[in-house]
């Protein structure tokens, strides 16, 4: 028995120091990171909402040539915008943010398959 809570601490603490830590969003959106390791940021923009993109490392990715949608599901129903550069890591969709809603972010990078990610907004 003691044996086996040694062997199941080692391994938290193994676990724990693979681990990438928590995603932190940098623009007070919500995050969720894909499983090639893309990590994607959704938030509230001026234009709708904003997407910003980052590897697994953290490295801010270019926008450029990214394509993509946002499906937003809500008591409102289904809406989707298309994904357009707009600088720097940053991709925007000409939605409204709907409180409580659930979004699915698609985005492709060039030469790459196809990342989604669920997030649901506050």
């Amino acid at each position: 028995m003691k044996s086996s809570l040694i062997v199941l601490s080692l391994l938290s603490v193994t676990a724990t120091a693979w681990a990438d830590g928590v995603l932190k969003p940098m623009h007070g959106g919500v995050m969720a990171e894909a499983p090639s390791g893309l990590r994607i940021e959704l938030a509230a923009d001026p234009a709708g909402l904003a997407v910003y993109l980052r590897s697994h490392s953290d490295k801010l990715l270019a926008s450029q040539g990214v394509s993509g949608d946002v499906v937003l599901l809500g008591a409102q129903g289904k809406q989707t915008a298309a994904l357009t550069p707009a600088g720097d890591n940053k991709l925007t969709a000409a939605l409204k943010p709907l409180p409580g809603a659930k979004a699915l972010v698609r985005v492709t990078q060039p030469g790459l398959p196809l990342d989604q990610v669920r997030l649901s907004l506050p």
